[in-house]
């Protein structure tokens, strides 16, 4: 899998530069981009292709701490369940470790059960 990733990330990158290269005079012209604030506005003009890749780059940035962001949240979630688990295996060890039978019960044979009436009678 880590190969695979690998020839689609290099496949990716010889697709960018074939545009760069087949496009380089179109890429290279100038957008005129507007930046207002209030009563302040700031003009400029940076190359298509910087546009381009500051877009590019900013959604990398982004799906990175999205991902960083999950990372945390299953970091903190197996913490979680592994300590539930730690807790589970515990009560489950001192419920192992009881004996079967309890010391203070008393065996005593049953009373017979008289068919004809219902009525209980002791032998002895």
């Amino acid at each position: 899998m880590r190969y695979l990733k690998i020839a689609v990330i290099l496949l990716f990158l010889l697709l960018v530069l074939v545009f760069i290269f087949q496009n380089s005079a179109a890429l290279s012209v100038a957008v005129d981009l507007k930046y207002g604030v209030g009563e302040y506005v700031l003009h400029k003009s940076p190359p298509l292709y910087i546009v381009i890749f500051s877009a590019l780059f900013l959604g990398a940035v982004m799906v990175a701490v999205f991902d960083v962001v999950i990372i945390f949240k299953n970091r903190r979630l197996l913490k979680k369940q592994k300590k539930t688990i730690s807790e589970l295996e515990s009560e489950l060890a001192k419920f192992r470790n009881q004996p079967l039978t309890e010391t203070n019960v008393s065996v005593e044979p049953p009373a017979t059960i008289s068919s004809a009436n219902g009525s209980a009678e002791k032998t002895g």
